[in-house]
């Protein structure tokens, strides 16, 4: 169990597609104060599994947007059509890098490897 467990069982109880939370309200759940770089920083509210807090949202299927630092709220927003986010349901690890797997297509693959002939003028 993690600081933010609390917070992942949180929004895996949600029935509703989109949560708006203030920053208080996070605290209450997670049982503790956030640190001070939640109150400062956007990239703190990053969704950014390599974070420990994002982990919790993002492994029960949520996403943060909408983050105003100014009135302390963040909303959180579900990315699975059901609770719980899809490598979480499979059982599979969560892999951040490949988030993009399968969204680049490469028509020729030898132009990737093949050389063009071109110098370049730092090679001059």
């Amino acid at each position: 169990m993690t600081k933010y467990s609390p917070l992942q069982d949180f929004l895996v109880r949600q029935s509703k597609d989109q949560v708006r939370l203030d920053f208080e309200q996070v605290e209450e759940i997670l049982g503790a104060s956030l640190p001070r770089s939640a109150y400062e920083y956007q990239a703190w509210w990053a969704n950014d599994p390599g974070h420990s807090q994002c982990r919790s949202w993002h492994e029960a299927g949520w996403k943060t947007e909408n983050l105003d630092l100014s009135r302390r709220t963040i909303v959180f927003s579900r990315t699975a059509g059901e609770h719980g986010s899809p490598a979480k349901q499979s059982g599979q690890p969560v892999d951040p890098w490949g988030a993009l797997a399968g969204t680049v297509t490469i028509h020729d693959e030898h132009a990737l490897t093949a050389p063009s002939g071109e110098v370049w003028e730092a090679e001059r």
